[in-house]
C-alpha cells in the first residue's frame, strides 16, 4: 500500500544502497540502541508516536519512519517500521529520499561536511512527524524535522498529501536552528552555517525582514554563534501542529537548551504567520513565543511537546517529557494547561512552564503494579487524542525493566477531573468502556495504590540496570471503607468521598482530586482511580479482583 512517500518513507533503502550495509545495520547506525518489540499480535513499536484519526481509522506516525494503523486503538497494524521492505513508498522514479528532501538535508549536511564526515556516512534523519488535516488547504499536512544528532543544527519542514497514508509531497522548510552570523570583512558569509543559507535569507529577499532587523535579534553570542543557553534560542525539532478552539492552526516545537516555542500558522498555506509574530508582544519575530524553559533541575531536558484543546474543560493541555529516552534515563511525562493556545501554561502547583524550574504535573513515570511482569520505564514523547465521542487517550512509547530496553507503543485512556486536569488511567487501554457514577459498593474495597511523585529529577545520580529499580514507583495496599475512611498497611491514612464519578481523597495528609472509572484487567471489569494533588503528584489505584 502507499505510505509515507517522499518524506515519510524508508530512509533505510537509501542508506543501505549508499553505504552497502543492511537495512538493520542502517537503523542501528542512525538510532543507536533503538530496538522495538513487535512480537506480540497487535503490538507495534513506533518511537515518538503522534496519533490522529482519519477516515474511521487511527494512525500513529513516529521517528525513523515508523507508522501504524488501528481500528480500535488496541490492535495495531504496522504500516512501516525502521526496517521496512515495502517498495511502494512513492519516491519519484530515479530519485531517493535524499533528493526529495534535498532542501532540509542540505542544512544538516553542511555541519557534517564541515566536521569532515564522509559523504557516504551523512546522517539522514526524519524525526517526530506530526500529521494534521488542514480543512482550508483540504490536505493532510505532515510537520517533521531533520537534525544532526546531539546538536541544535536542525530544521523543521512540512509536506502535504490527499490521504492520511500518503503519498506526502515535500513543500518547504519552515524553521532552522543552529545558524550563526559570523562574517568576513565584507559581511559575506564565510561558511554555509550562516543564517543567509537558511530560509531567513529567503525571507529577507521577500521583504518579510530586513538584514539589519535580523542582525539585532538576540539569537547570537558575542562571537556570532547561535545561542542555545537556557531560555534563549530553540532547537528546531519535535514539531506538533494543533488546532485552537476556533479552528486556527498552531505549531509547538523545541527541545532541551532554549526551550519550547509556539507559533501561529497561516491556514491557507500551512506556513508560519510572520506578520502576527512581528506585531505581537512576547513573540520572537522568527521563532514564535517561548512557552517553556528547560533548566538544570531537569538536566536541561524537556522535549516532545504536544498541545491539544479539550472542549470538555476548555483548556489547552501541554504535555512535555523530561529526562532521557533510554530505558535507564527516566523519561517522564509532565502536564501544564492554559486557556489560550500560546499560554501562559501553568501546572497544578501554579508554576509557569517558563519559570525555569522543575515543574509540571507528573502524569507518568517509572512504575510497576504487582500484576505486571516487569516495570514500565521511560514512558514519554507522547501525543493526545480526543476522539469523536469525547473520549481522551494518551499515546506514548515505553520501555521495560527487562535488562534490554526494548520499546513499544502504549495507549492509556484519560479522564478530566472536576477541577479540570487531564489524567491517565492506570491501565493500558483494552477496548473497555469507562463508566461514571460508580456506587458506594463498587468503590469500597481493597486497592493497589502508588504515587507518581512531584519531585524533580535527581541530577546527581546516574542510573543503570543495577539501580534503576530505585526509580520505580511500586504499590502498597489501601482500603476504601464504607464510612469514608482509608486504611493503609493496617493504619488510618485519610478519607475519601465520591459523587458522580468524581473523587476527593486525603491520603497521608495530601489532598487529591480525581475520577473513578472502570477498566478491564484479566478479562474482568475493575474500578480504577486516577487523581492529582496541588503538589504536582498523581495517585493511581487499581481495585483488587
Amino acid at each position: 500500500m502507499k505510505i509515507i512517500s517522499a518524506i515519510l518513507v524508508n530512509i533505510l533503502v537509501f542508506l543501505a544502497s549508499a553505504t552497502g550495509v543492511s537495512r538493520y545495520d542502517a537503523v542501528m547506525k542512525e538510532t543507536p540502541g533503538e530496538v522495538g518489540r513487535n512480537s506480540e499480535p497487535g503490538v507495534i513499536s513506533v518511537h515518538d508516536p503522534s496519533v490522529f484519526r482519519a477516515d474511521g481509522s487511527y494512525y500513529v506516525y513516529g521517528s525513523h519512519l515508523a507508522a501504524g494503523k488501528s481500528q480500535n486503538l488496541k490492535d495495531w497494524q504496522l504500516l512501516c517500521a525502521g526496517v521496512c521492505d515495502s517498495a511502494d513508498f512513492i519516491v519519484p522514479e530515479g530519485e531517493t529520499l535524499r533528493s526529495a528532501l534535498k532542501e532540509p538535508l542540505a542544512w544538516t549536511d553542511a555541519l557534517q561536511l564541515l566536521r569532515k564526515t564522509p559523504e557516504n556516512e551523512l546522517q539522514t534523519a526524519v524525526w517526530a512527524p506530526s500529521v494534521i488535516y488542514n480543512p482550508v488547504m483540504k490536505k493532510y499536512c505532515c510537520y517533521a524535522c531533520s537534525s544532526v544528532w546531539g546538536t541544535p543544527h536542525s530544521v523543521i519542514w512540512f509536506a502535504t498529501s490527499d490521504s492520511p497514508e500518503g503519498p506526502f509531497t515535500y513543500q518547504k522548510s519552515l524553521i532552522y536552528s543552529g545558524f550563526n552570523r559570523r562574517t568576513n570583512a565584507g559581511f559575506i558569509p564565510k561558511n554555509q552555517l550562516h543564517y543567509l543559507y537558511t530560509n531567513v535569507g529567503d525571507l529577507i529577499k521577500q521583504g518579510v525582514y530586513t538584514r539589519s532587523e535580523i542582525e539585532k535579534q538576540p539569537w547570537f553570542k558575542e562571537n556570532g554563534n547561535y545561542d542555545i543557553s537556557y531560555g534563549r534560542c530553540p532547537n528546531a525539532i519535535d514539531p506538533t501542529a494543533f488546532s485552537d478552539a476556533d479552528g486556527g492552526l498552531w505549531l509547538v516545537y523545541g527541545s532541551f537548551s532554549g526551550g519550547i516555542y509556539v507559533m501561529p500558522l497561516v491556514e491557507e498555506t500551512g506556513l508560519p504567520d510572520y506578520g502576527y509574530m512581528k506585531k505581537t508582544k512576547g513573540y520572537d519575530i522568527y521563532f514564535g513565543k517561548l512557552i517553556a524553559k528547560t533548566n538544570e533541575e531537569t538536566e536541561g531536558s524537556g522535549e516532545g511537546p504536544f498541545i491539544v484543546y479539550c472542549p470538555e474543560s476548555r483548556y489547552y493541555y501541554f504535555f512535555l517529557t523530561y529526562g532521557g529516552l533510554g530505558a535507564t534515563d527516566r523519561y517522564q511525562i509532565r502536564e501544564f494547561r492554559s486557556t489560550a493556545p500560546d499560554g501562559d501554561y501553568l501546572d497544578a502547583a501554579g508554576n509557569k512552564a517558563t519559570d525555569a524550574k522543575s515543574s509540571g504535573l507528573q502524569i507518568l513515570g517509572n512504575y510497576k503494579f504487582s500484576f505486571d511482569n516487569v516495570a514500565y520505564l521511560s514512558g514519554g514523547h507522547s501525543s493526545c487524542l480526543i476522539d469523536e465521542d469525547g473520549s481522551m487517550y494518551q499515546v506514548y512509547h515505553t520501555r521495560f525493566n527487562d535488562g534490554v530496553g526494548y520499546f513499544r507503543t502504549a495507549v492509556h485512556p484519560m479522564a478530566v477531573t472536576k477541577n479540570g486536569w487531564a489524567l491517565m488511567l492506570p491501565l493500558e487501554y483494552d477496548g473497555e468502556s469507562h463508566i461514571n457514577g460508580n456506587s458506594a459498593i463498587e468503590i469500597t474495597g481493597s486497592y493497589e495504590a502508588l504515587v507518581l511523585p512531584s519531585e524533580p529529577l535527581q541530577t546527581d545520580i546516574r542510573y543503570d540496570w543495577n539501580n534503576i529499580e530505585e526509580t520505580v514507583q511500586k504499590p502498597s495496599q489501601i482500603t476504601l471503607a464504607e464510612d469514608g475512611s482509608i486504611m493503609h498497611e493496617g493504619k488510618s491514612a485519610g478519607s475519601w468521598s465520591a459523587e458522580d464519578g468524581y473523587l476527593s481523597i486525603n491520603f497521608e495528609g495530601v489532598n487529591y482530586t480525581g475520577v473513578l472509572r472502570t477498566q478491564a484487567k484479566d478479562g474482568k471489569a475493575v474500578t480504577v482511580i486516577t487523581a492529582c494533588a496541588d503538589s504536582n503528584a498523581t495517585l493511581w489505584a487499581v481495585a483488587d479482583i
